[in-house]
């Protein structure tokens, strides 16, 4: 029995490292560097296509193999110069406070991060049967608005939250 025991936490303690272990990503053709799961991959088109109606579907999508956890890039063709960041940062966020009022905010700010300005937006959010953890990075690349995301369930927060903070602290911009 102790063997066993033994055994289990072993594979527990090995599958959370494996959670960690964060590879560099490129994104938007290798504009935009982050380390993500290794074993994160593109979201399969038949999850994407739920989860992210067409009008709304990032640039790229990176998940799990469960499709609840995700990385998601969208470089809109809202135009934003770097100077615009802070304006920006202003109308979305009073967007996002209307658009979920029953959300729970824990950041809403500008910050510089790895020598760019992005706007941070963190907050809990209902979805159809759970809660959703958003992690939302906003700044400008080419002179267009890009929103990249750190998306978790609830249910899963304990396990990934941190990852997610970790893998959004490594957002970076070649430009």
């Amino acid at each position: 029995m102790n063997k066993f025991i033994v055994l289990l936490s072993l594979v527990l303690c090995s599958s959370t490292v494996l959670s960690e272990n964060l590879v560099e990503v490129k994104a938007l053709n290798g504009k935009v560097s982050i380390y993500a799961p290794k074993e994160f991959g593109a979201m399969p088109a038949s999850i994407l296509e739920i989860k992210y109606p067409s009008s709304r579907r990032p640039t790229e999508v990176l998940s799990d193999s469960t499709g609840g956890v995700t990385l998601a890039f969208n470089h809109t063709s809202n135009s934003m110069q770097p100077s615009q960041v802070k304006e920006a940062h202003t109308s979305i966020s009073k967007m996002f406070h209307n658009m979920y009022p029953s959300a729970i905010w824990l950041r809403d700010e500008v910050i510089v991060q790895n020598g760019q300005t992005f706007m941070v937006m963190e907050l809990i959010t209902p979805a159809l049967d759970t809660k959703i953890h958003n992690i939302m990075y906003g700044t400008s690349v080419d002179g267009r608005f890009l929103l990249a995301a750190f998306n978790t369930t609830i249910e899963q927060s304990k396990k990934w939250l941190p990852i997610g903070q970790k893998i959004m602290s490594s957002l970076t911009l070649k430009q």
